[in-house]
């Protein structure tokens, strides 16, 4: 029981710091304003591993992938053991179990596994609330992207550009231009065919909420454009 205990917290702790970075990054999506109006949250910069900057997305986004790939096969593992439980060794029934009844030794082996299943399922739906966890975050990371680049590569190469058909004003220009020409050149070295291919994998295995993988499929294809512009 103890070790479940702790294996229980330390999950519980995971969670919670995947939900306020989840948060952080959701609330940058809002800090960045409407179509009409466009804040900067990141600087531009790809060189550098420290500050707000486009590079600390990147970094977030390919780990976001990262762990979702680990989270949906240790959560289709959990689901397969939960569904052939009886196929279990006994030791592994008996310490699956030892996190739900005190003291396996006097249970039935039809309660052991039964025990063992409800584990594996309570295991299961915390990966499972992860998953959620990790699609939202990959989400919005991409849209912060796009909505970044598209800034940096078009609006502030030409103010006359504007957002929504207006020019920009000079205040918003703080982006230095050097910076702006090393992002088009850089970007697609960190941007990489790859990488952004993972994204599109990553939204097709998303069997529900489609309208928002499509769109996120979309805003890859914007992104691939404007590095190609």
């Amino acid at each position: 029981p103890g070790k479940c205990a702790s294996a229980d917290t330390d999950l519980e702790v995971q969670t919670i710091k995947l939900q306020i970075i989840t948060n952080v990054v959701t609330y940058c999506v809002s800090a960045m304003g409407n179509s009409n109006v466009i804040h900067a949250v990141f600087s531009p910069e790809l060189g550098t591993k420290k500050g707000n900057n486009l590079n600390l997305l990147i970094g977030l986004l390919q780990k976001g992938l990262e762990a979702s790939s680990h989270h949906s096969d240790a959560y289709s593992q959990l689901i397969h053991k939960a569904l052939h439980v009886n196929q279990l060794s006994t030791e592994e029934q008996r310490e699956l179990a030892s996190c739900i009844a005190p003291d396996t030794d006097k249970c039935s082996a039809v309660q052991r596994a039964k025990y063992a299943e409800l584990r594996l399922e309570q295991l299961a739906d915390t990966k499972d609330k992860e998953l959620s966890l990790y699609t939202q975050l990959i989400e919005n990371l991409v849209y912060l992207l796009w909505r970044h680049v598209q800034y940096y590569t078009v609006y502030c190469k030409d103010p006359t550009e504007g957002v929504g058909g207006e020019p920009l004003p000079k205040k918003l220009l703080s982006a230095n231009q050097d910076y702006i020409k090393n992002l088009t050149r850089e970007l697609p070295l960190h941007l990489t065919d790859p990488l952004l291919k993972k994204i599109v994998d990553f939204c097709s295995s998303k069997s529900s909420a489609s309208m928002t993988s499509s769109f996120t499929s979309a805003l890859v294809r914007r992104v691939r454009k404007l590095m190609t512009a």
